[in-house]
Protein backbone atom coordinates (compact mmCIF):
# COMPACT_ATOMS: atom_id res chain seq x y z
CA UNK A 1 0.00 0.00 0.00
CA UNK A 2 3.00 2.36 0.84
CA UNK A 3 4.73 1.52 -2.08
CA UNK A 4 1.34 2.17 -4.31
CA UNK A 5 1.09 5.74 -2.52
CA UNK A 6 5.13 6.78 -2.85
CA UNK A 7 4.20 5.93 -6.56
CA UNK A 8 1.22 8.23 -7.27
CA UNK A 9 2.74 11.35 -5.25
CA UNK A 10 6.10 10.83 -7.64
CA UNK A 11 3.87 10.32 -10.48
CA UNK A 12 2.03 13.78 -9.61
CA UNK A 13 5.03 15.81 -8.84
CA UNK A 14 6.78 14.51 -12.21
CA UNK A 15 3.42 15.56 -14.12
CA UNK A 16 3.50 19.04 -12.17
CA UNK A 17 6.89 19.53 -13.34
CA UNK A 18 6.83 18.07 -16.74
CA UNK A 19 4.78 21.79 -17.75
CA UNK A 20 8.04 23.66 -17.10
CA UNK A 21 9.81 21.30 -19.63
CA UNK A 22 7.66 20.51 -22.83
CA UNK A 23 6.72 23.52 -25.20
CA UNK A 24 3.44 24.85 -25.18
CA UNK A 25 1.85 27.71 -27.26
CA UNK A 26 4.07 30.58 -26.39
CA UNK A 27 2.46 33.77 -24.16
CA UNK A 28 3.12 36.98 -25.17
CA UNK A 29 2.38 38.60 -21.61
CA UNK A 30 5.73 36.89 -19.66
CA UNK A 31 4.50 38.40 -16.23
CA UNK A 32 0.76 37.20 -16.67
CA UNK A 33 -2.04 36.47 -14.04
CA UNK A 34 -1.56 32.51 -15.72
CA UNK A 35 2.54 32.18 -14.88
CA UNK A 36 1.80 33.66 -11.26
CA UNK A 37 -0.92 31.06 -10.25
CA UNK A 38 0.50 28.50 -12.81
CA UNK A 39 4.11 28.61 -10.19
CA UNK A 40 2.21 28.75 -7.43
CA UNK A 41 0.15 25.99 -8.16
CA UNK A 42 3.27 24.20 -8.92
CA UNK A 43 5.39 25.52 -5.60
CA UNK A 44 2.35 24.40 -3.68
CA UNK A 45 2.07 20.93 -5.45
CA UNK A 46 5.82 20.25 -4.58
CA UNK A 47 5.31 20.68 -1.31
CA UNK A 48 2.77 18.83 -0.55
CA UNK A 49 4.28 16.11 -2.51
CA UNK A 50 7.56 16.22 -0.69
CA UNK A 51 5.35 16.36 2.81
CA UNK A 52 3.58 13.32 1.83
CA UNK A 53 7.07 11.45 0.97
CA UNK A 54 8.66 12.60 3.91
CA UNK A 55 5.34 11.47 6.19
CA UNK A 56 5.65 7.98 3.91
CA UNK A 57 8.91 7.53 5.28
CA UNK A 58 8.16 8.45 9.10
CA UNK A 59 4.91 6.17 8.78
CA UNK A 60 7.21 3.30 7.94
CA UNK A 61 9.62 3.90 10.27
CA UNK A 62 12.38 5.99 8.56
CA UNK A 63 14.63 8.86 10.04
CA UNK A 64 13.65 11.95 8.21
CA UNK A 65 14.72 14.97 10.57
CA UNK A 66 16.25 15.24 13.67
CA UNK A 67 14.21 18.04 15.59
CA UNK A 68 12.93 18.78 19.43
CA UNK A 69 10.50 16.18 21.00
CA UNK A 70 9.51 14.56 17.82
CA UNK A 71 7.84 11.02 18.94
CA UNK A 72 5.29 12.35 20.64
CA UNK A 73 3.73 14.49 17.63
CA UNK A 74 -0.14 13.30 16.35
CA UNK A 75 -0.65 12.59 12.62
CA UNK A 76 -1.73 16.19 11.83
CA UNK A 77 1.18 17.58 13.65
CA UNK A 78 3.38 15.65 11.99
CA UNK A 79 1.90 16.23 8.83
CA UNK A 80 2.53 19.89 9.39
CA UNK A 81 5.80 19.57 10.35
CA UNK A 82 6.63 18.04 7.44
CA UNK A 83 4.86 20.41 5.27
CA UNK A 84 6.68 22.73 7.03
CA UNK A 85 10.22 21.36 6.54
CA UNK A 86 9.54 20.60 2.54
CA UNK A 87 8.46 24.61 1.81
CA UNK A 88 12.29 25.61 4.04
CA UNK A 89 13.52 22.88 1.75
CA UNK A 90 12.18 23.83 -1.82
CA UNK A 91 12.01 27.58 -1.07
CA UNK A 92 16.12 27.18 0.06
CA UNK A 93 15.76 28.77 3.28
CA UNK A 94 16.76 25.82 5.62
CA UNK A 95 16.61 27.72 9.24
CA UNK A 96 18.09 25.35 11.19
CA UNK A 97 15.61 24.08 13.23
CA UNK A 98 14.70 20.97 11.82
CA UNK A 99 17.79 18.57 10.49
CA UNK A 100 17.10 16.40 7.61
CA UNK A 101 18.62 12.85 8.21
CA UNK A 102 18.91 9.00 7.53
CA UNK A 103 16.23 8.85 4.16
CA UNK A 104 15.47 12.23 4.43
CA UNK A 105 18.81 13.51 3.60
CA UNK A 106 18.01 12.33 -0.26
CA UNK A 107 14.67 13.54 -0.69
CA UNK A 108 15.51 16.97 0.92
CA UNK A 109 18.77 16.65 -1.67
CA UNK A 110 16.21 16.01 -4.65
CA UNK A 111 13.29 18.71 -3.12
CA UNK A 112 16.39 21.48 -3.13
CA UNK A 113 17.52 20.44 -6.50
CA UNK A 114 13.48 20.81 -8.14
CA UNK A 115 13.17 24.25 -6.01
CA UNK A 116 15.99 25.50 -7.70
CA UNK A 117 15.26 24.21 -11.29
CA UNK A 118 11.15 25.41 -11.51
CA UNK A 119 12.62 28.89 -11.55
CA UNK A 120 15.29 28.40 -13.82
CA UNK A 121 13.18 26.51 -16.26
CA UNK A 122 11.17 29.44 -15.52
CA UNK A 123 13.44 31.88 -17.15
CA UNK A 124 14.69 29.50 -19.87
CA UNK A 125 11.23 28.75 -21.20
CA UNK A 126 10.60 32.71 -21.00
CA UNK A 127 13.38 33.73 -23.46
CA UNK A 128 12.73 30.78 -25.60
CA UNK A 129 8.94 32.12 -26.18
CA UNK A 130 10.59 35.45 -26.47
CA UNK A 131 13.03 34.53 -29.59
CA UNK A 132 9.78 32.11 -30.96
CA UNK A 133 7.15 34.86 -31.02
Amino acid sequence: MTAMIFSAVVFCLTMSMKGMFVPGQPRHRYLSLHYFLYFGCLYLTMMIGFALIYMLLQINGHAVWAGEGDSYLSFWDRFFTSLYFSGITLFSVGYGDIVPEGAGRWVALVEAWAGYTIPTAFVVRTMLEKEAG
